[in-house]
């Protein structure tokens, strides 16, 4: 990781007492930077799974029906598979 900066921020006191509770053993500064880290990664789950919806959904209808062409052709293949 990159150089670490100093914050100040305010939380609700129960929050913070469950957080300690829970922490098991580390310091609040790596709870709180693990917490960020996952919400992070969590919203850029959440931004490809919306890129990839947009995508989908402003596909032409040539485009639809050449992916169903593609699957018929990875159906076809996999039935072969099969029965070889």
């Amino acid at each position: 990781m990159g150089k670490k900066v100093k914050v100040s921020v305010t939380i609700e006191r129960d929050l913070l007492r469950k957080v300690e509770r829970l922490s098991e053993h580390k310091s609040r500064s790596e709870v709180f930077e693990h917490a960020l880290s996952a919400w992070v990664r969590q919203r850029a789950r959440v931004a490809l799974h919306q890129a990839t919806e947009a995508y989908y959904l402003a596909r032409s209808a040539e485009e639809r029906e050449e992916d169903q062409r593609w699957a018929g052709v990875g159906d076809e293949a996999i039935r072969k598979s099969w029965r070889d």
